[in-house]
């Protein structure tokens, strides 16, 4: 497989991770991001890095994926694909996205932040990690739920925050819920 195929199939692949966790959160997991999987996918990085023998790709340096009104920002993001799938002509399958360092995630009314994100495509997994925040509206409407860790199986639906351990967390998850006079959330 050449380099630029490569490259385009893993950050293809890496905006669909992060379009399917989209839709989970749309399907019952707080957030609401809404996303079209039909608009073209933009990634930007200082710089790119293609590991071959490795499977790897890795971007760096203010990485911007956008696809339609769907943004995730991260200093670093590693895109790791399957080595079989090139035998069973699925070249450029992803088996797992990990992105790292000021990891923020964004819709038209809802974000998500924290340290580091990961994907596991063949389980649906995804983790983030490293005091979490889900934002969903705007302003004074906003709901907000804050923990340590968040993870959602995409397969079930099911979605589980766990509270803020250490430093000057509470050890609890925290959430501000705004029924607020003309909020429509």
């Amino acid at each position: 497989m050449n380099l630029i195929r490569t490259a385009l199939a893993l950050a293809t692949t890496a905006m669909v991770g992060i379009s399917v966790s989209a839709f989970a959160q749309t399907a019952g997991v707080p957030g609401g991001f809404k996303h079209d999987s039909t608009q073209p996918i933009k990634v930007s990085a200082d710089s790119l890095e293609v590991r071959q023998t490795d499977q790897v790709a890795v971007f760096t340096g203010t990485v911007d994926a956008r696809q339609g009104d769907v943004r995730m920002q991260a200093q670093r993001l590693t895109v790791t694909y399957d080595p079989d799938s090139e035998d069973n002509s699925e070249a450029g399958a992803i088996r797992r996205v990990r992105a790292e360092g000021d990891v923020f995630i964004s819709g038209t009314d809802s974000t998500a932040s924290g340290n580091w994100a990961d994907y596991d495509v063949a389980t649906g997994n995804i983790t983030m990690g490293d005091i979490v925040t889900l934002t969903q509206g705007k302003g004074d409407c906003s709901n907000v739920i804050g923990g340590t860790s968040l993870s959602i199986n995409l397969n079930t639906g099911l979605a589980q925050m766990q509270g803020r351990t250490t430093g000057t967390g509470s050890g609890r998850v925290e959430v501000i819920l705004n029924p607020g006079k003309g909020c429509q959330n």
